[in-house]
C-alpha cells in the first residue's frame, strides 16, 4: 500500500522524533539508525525541507531537524511531501486515480476504507510513533 519512498520518509522521520533532542543529525548517521540507505535517503531530504517539515543546514555542526515539533507533523503530511495526493487518491482496482467517482463499481466499498486509512494518518504523530517504538514496538 505505501511505497518505499513513503516508508524510507516515516522510518528516518521516526528515528529522527526517537532521538528527542532537536540537535541536528547528520543524514548519514539518520541512514545507519535507521538502517536506510543513505543515497536514497538524501534524495527525501529536498521534499521534506519544501514542505516544511525539516531544516537541513549544511557544513560542521549541520545536518537536519524537525522544522516544528514531532507531535505536529502527521503521517499524512510525511506522506503527501514525498509522494504527492496518490495514495489518498489512489484505488488499489485500476491503475489511474479516480478519487471515488461515484460510477466506479467499488467506490462505496473502498471509499470508505481509503478515508479510515486517511484518518488514520492524519490522526497520527510522529512523536506517537516514535513514542511506540521507543516502548519496545518495532
Amino acid at each position: 500500500m505505501f511505497s518505499k519512498t513513503a516508508k524510507y520518509a516515516i522510518i528516518a522521520l521516526v528515528n529522527l522524533a526517537a532521538q528527542g533532542n532537536g540537535s541536528p543529525i547528520q543524514v548519514r548517521t539518520l541512514a545507519a539508525v535507521s538502517g536506510l540507505p543513505r543515497p536514497f535517503l538524501a534524495k527525501l531530504i529536498p521534499p521534506l525541507v519544501r514542505a516544511r517539515i525539516i531544516t537541513s543546514t549544511r557544513g560542521k555542526g549541520g545536518g537536519i531537524a524537525f522544522a516544528r515539533p514531532p507531535q505536529e507533523i502527521t503521517l499524512a503530511q510525511v506522506i503527501r511531501a514525498v509522494e504527492g495526493e496518490r495514495l489518498f487518491t489512489g484505488c488499489p482496482f485500476f491503475p489511474e486515480p479516480c478519487g471515488g467517482k461515484p460510477t466506479c463499481p467499488l467506490a462505496p466499498l473502498w471509499d470508505r476504507v481509503r478515508d479510515e486509512v486517511i484518518g488514520f494518518l492524519e490522526r497520527t504523530s510522529l512523536a506517537q510513533v516514535a513514542e511506540l517504538k521507543e516502548g519496545g514496538h518495532e
